[in-house]
């Protein structure tokens, strides 16, 4: 090989390992953090937990925001702290009412941690929120990213929150490739996110990083309206929505699942059920009308309802059979009345509402 394609071969090489050498990461912030601040001040939503920095009101937001879309936290959110506007009054509460002003945003095992979580605060804190991301992890239901946000955005620490969007800006900004879910990845983003959380306004860029990547740098990116477009090396590359390469997702798989409606007057028969988000109220289920009657139903007639529901693993096809109760169940009754604020499996809850068997 010639000297001159050797040469060739290492320039290009260290210009791959300049992405993420020490020396452009201390030019990155200098570039970037004025122009996404300078963006986010003058272009942020007017969000309600972006008019306080109450730790116990942010918490709160960041809990309720995962997994879940901002349009639909912001009723529940502002319910939640009308009915319990401090963590003393979370801490006091009776669980089930909790669970019931959570009631339609799902995954409840984050209102459970909720409610643990403010005990602890309430009884080893004296109502006062850690402020370090190590003392706010040992909480229940705070992780790593919950745990940064919270100590960037109340308390102004210079922590380095890491979730989805984040990861999709940064490995765009510095050219990083790699699928969204691969572990290496997410550790040199996150040792990118370290760097650039090292200035001023800590709890701005933090913010200003997510609302980049809900609003501009999406999957299908807005480079156009990018404060950072010049900075962004997937930019330069022409095609940004290749960084980074999208997860490998496994097909749901088909399924049916038969949910049996027993009625007593107005009232219908609900058991509970454990799932992976915590204990939820469903109509009992089965896989086949066959099969209904070793639980001690008899169905009746052709199905009430149908619907698809599809989850991460299973595409489902729902049918809705009334039936009879044969023997006693451990179950219980409950009117439309009881249903609102119930937390409900999901596809109980679709067919509550298809059925309208709640009260109005």
């Amino acid at each position: 090989m010639s000297a001159r394609k050797v040469g060739a071969r290492k320039v290009g090489a260290a210009r791959k390992r300049a992405v993420t050498s020490p020396a452009t990461l201390a030019l990155r912030p200098k570039r970037i953090r004025p122009a996404l601040l300078a963006w986010y001040r003058a272009q942020r939503r007017d969000l309600p937990w972006r008019r306080t920095r109450d730790p116990y009101a942010i918490w709160v937001s960041e809990i309720m925001l995962q997994q879940t879309r901002v349009e639909t936290v912001i009723p529940f959110y502002e319910r939640f702290l009308d009915k319990f506007p401090t963590v003393d009054a979370l801490a006091s509460a009776d669980e089930d009412d909790v669970l019931a002003a959570w009631s339609g945003l799902g995954y409840y095992r984050r209102a459970r941690g909720l409610h643990a979580a403010a005990s602890i605060v309430a009884r080893e804190h004296s109502g006062t929120f850690p402020d370090h991301p190590t003392e706010l992890r040992a909480l229940p239901g705070i992780g790593e990213y919950t745990a940064a946000a919270i100590a960037s955005i109340a308390f102004g620490r210079e922590a380095a929150a890491v979730d989805g969007n984040v990861v999709r800006v940064l490995a765009r900004i510095h050219g990083l490739r790699g699928t969204r879910d691969s572990a290496r990845l997410k550790s040199d983003v996150t040792r990118l996110a370290h760097a650039l959380a090292r200035g001023p306004a800590p709890g701005d860029w933090t913010q200003a990083l997510m609302e980049l990547g809900a609003m501009v740098c999406l999957p299908r990116p807005k480079c156009e309206e990018c404060p950072v477009a010049r900075a962004c090396d997937a930019h330069r590359s022409g095609d940004a929505s290749r960084y980074p390469e999208p997860a490998r997702k496994p097909e749901p798989r088909a399924a049916v699942e038969v949910l049996l409606l027993a009625r007593r007057g107005r009232s219908i028969y609900l058991e509970k059920a454990a799932t992976r988000t915590g204990i939820t109220w469903t109509l009992p289920s089965v896989t086949t009308r066959e099969s209904a009657a070793s639980l001690g139903f008899k169905p009746l007639g052709e199905p009430l309802t149908s619907f698809r529901h599809r989850t991460y693993a299973h595409d489902l096809r729902i049918e809705v059979l009334a039936a009879t109760a044969s023997r006693s169940r451990r179950g219980r009754w409950f009117t439309p009345d009881d249903l609102d604020g119930l937390p409900l499996r999901a596809p109980t809850l679709k067919a509550i509402k298809r059925l309208r068997l709640l009260s109005s």
